[in-house]
């Protein structure tokens, strides 16, 4: 089976319409979202529309929360804040319903699926060490867990003795090979706000009988959906840092 993952969108309906094509044209199976459909960008009540109707799973989001008064917004900084009391305001009652109701997490067989951490999902702490990464793999027993968050593709494997990171996605696709003897912890990146110095979306497909994992960047209207976040009037750097990927 081949599963396509996305996480953080962030409202950026012009990325993800190109990740959703790219999965498209690998024919997955299913598709998966690891949260963060809304916040910071312009168009939330389409991203929200878009995966409920394409994704099978979709897990929570400390913005999806957010805009629905579930997470407090008092430790977002003075742009995320900004962001979500605008999305609060224009999402429509059928989508705040829908991020409302979204799990924190996924446990399928061998792999789990949360948008920051297995252990205490909830409070939104992120994976940036190895040392980070060290603590985690004590709270989930899968072979895999993907995640996203940081919005900064990466593995993390357990080797026994210490921890590996990789970030090798320089090129438009990288192919990790899950090895039988080792843990991973799979951060697939943003489609709509990375944050790695590169201005491309990242999206992931698991293909589950090959045994690989294969990172994907992608192009999109950057400009497009400058436009649209200065329309709504929503901060500057917020459309600022797209063309930075910051």
């Amino acid at each position: 089976m081949k599963i396509g993952f996305l996480s953080d969108i962030h409202g950026n309906y012009d990325a993800l319409q190109v990740a959703l094509s790219n999965f498209s044209e690998r024919n997955v199976d299913e598709i998966i979202c690891l949260g963060d459909i809304v916040g910071y960008g312009a168009e939330p009540g389409k991203c929200v529309d878009e995966i409920s109707r394409r994704a099978k799973i979709v897990i929570a989001g400390n913005h999806d929360w957010a805009s629905v008064g579930k997470t407090d917004i008092t430790y977002f900084n003075r742009y995320g804040r900004e962001a979500i009391l605008w999305t609060s305001e224009v999402l429509m009652p059928h989508q705040r319903s829908f991020l409302a109701n979204l799990k924190l997490s996924h446990f399928d067989s061998n792999w789990c699926a949360v948008h920051s951490t297995p252990h205490e999902p909830s409070r939104w702490q992120y994976i940036f060490s190895s040392s980070d990464a060290l603590r985690q793999f004590e709270y989930f027993d899968r072979k895999i867990c993907l995640i996203g968050h940081s919005h900064i593709p990466g593995v993390f494997t357990d080797k026994g003795d210490h921890i590996q990171i990789s970030i090798p996605f320089d090129e438009s696709e990288t192919i990790v090979k899950i090895l039988g003897d080792r843990r991973y912890i799979v951060n697939i990146g943003s489609v709509g706000q990375p944050r790695d110095n590169d201005v491309r979306g990242s999206i992931v497909v698991y293909d589950t009988e090959a045994e690989v994992i294969n990172f994907i960047r992608f192009f999109y209207p950057v400009p497009q959906a400058q436009k649209k976040i200065l329309s709504a009037g929503l901060p500057r750097f917020l459309a600022d840092r797209l063309e930075q990927g910051i």
